[in-house]
This record gives C-alpha cells, sequence and structure tokens, in this order.
C-alpha cells in the first residue's frame, strides 16, 4: 500500500508511529537495538520529571505567602512551611528527589550532547550520497560513541546522589 491510497504499509518505517502518537505516548516506539531512541525517550520523561519537580518546589517553597491567604489544616506561613519541611525529610521523598536527580543527571548532558550535535555538528560526519538502506547520521559510530557516554556519566553520578541522599 502507498500513501497515495490512502493507507501506510505499518512495516515502511517501523521506527516512526507517527508525530502524535510518539509525542502523546514515548513509550510506543520501538527501542530494541536503537540506543537512540531510548535516549530521546528517557529525555521526554525526564524533562516532565523535572517539569513537575520545578512545579511541586514553587508551590511548596512559596508556603509562607499563599498559607496566609489559604491556611492549611490551621497553619499558615513559617509554621507551615516547618510542617511541609517535616513532611519531606521521610523515606518516599527521598526516593522522590533520587528520581529527580537522575532526571536532572540524565537530561543535562544529553542535552549538551544534542546541542554539540545540531548545532556544532560534532559527530556527525560529513554528508554523503543518499543510498539504500538509509542511515541516519545518528546512527554513526562517532554519535553512539557520544551517547554511550552520557549514559556512563549518568549512571556513575546518579549513583554518588543516591550515596549523597541516602546517607
Amino acid at each position: 500500500m502507498t500513501l497515495a491510497e490512502g493507507r501506510r504499509d505499518p512495516e515502511e518505517l517501523p521506527n516512526r508511529p507517527g508525530f502524535w502518537r510518539s509525542s502523546l505516548n514515548p513509550w510506543t516506539v520501538r527501542t530494541r537495538d536503537n540506543p537512540e531512541r531510548v535516549a530521546f525517550v528517557l529525555h521526554r520523561v525526564t524533562g516532565f520529571i523535572i517539569l513537575a519537580f520545578l512545579l511541586a518546589h514553587i508551590i511548596e517553597t512559596d508556603s509562607p505567602v499563599w498559607s496566609q491567604y489559604f491556611p492549611y489544616s490551621g497553619l499558615s506561613g513559617w509554621a507551615l512551611w516547618n510542617h511541609i519541611m517535616a513532611i519531606e525529610s521521610g523515606l518516599a521523598f527521598r526516593i522522590g528527589e533520587f528520581i529527580v536527580a537522575g532526571a536532572v543527571l540524565f537530561h543535562a548532558p544529553n542535552g549538551v550532547r544534542l546541542l554539540l550535535a545540531e548545532f556544532f555538528g560534532v559527530g556527525v560526519g560529513r554528508p554523503g550520497d543518499p543510498r539504500p538502506p538509509y542511515v541516519p547520521g545518528t546512527f554513526r559510530a562517532a554519535q553512539r560513541q557520544w551517547l554511550y557516554a552520557v549514559f556512563v556519566v549518568w549512571i556513575v553520578l546518579w549513583l554518588i546522589a543516591g550515596v549523597i541522599i541516602f546517607s
């Protein structure tokens, strides 16, 4: 089937389920033997985790101000802030901090890798004549080495962060 007939062969583009489907649910993207897609999914998920943390952090940091107008559990001002800090010192929130640390520690170096590749061409190589099979420039050895370096740096820093958070 062709696009002209209104249908698409499901084997035509196995790694591209469509913009909306992959944007709304990045887990539908096939990641087998494709570390670039793993990095793509992790970059989106970690970006969402960082955004959720920042929103929660703004709300809890601003609690002495907003609680004057909307008291919570009879507490307002710094009393509410101390109450929130006591809740956040528990194990569940330490696990949350560990997850946020992992998100930040992956998102930042992967973002630097993407900036270096997209704006400065680091690891992309020279353009060549398009000949089948069409292999994107990101699948080249230098780009994969950068990606593997990002994964190694991420795991090492995340383990160090785990020791700091849970000790």
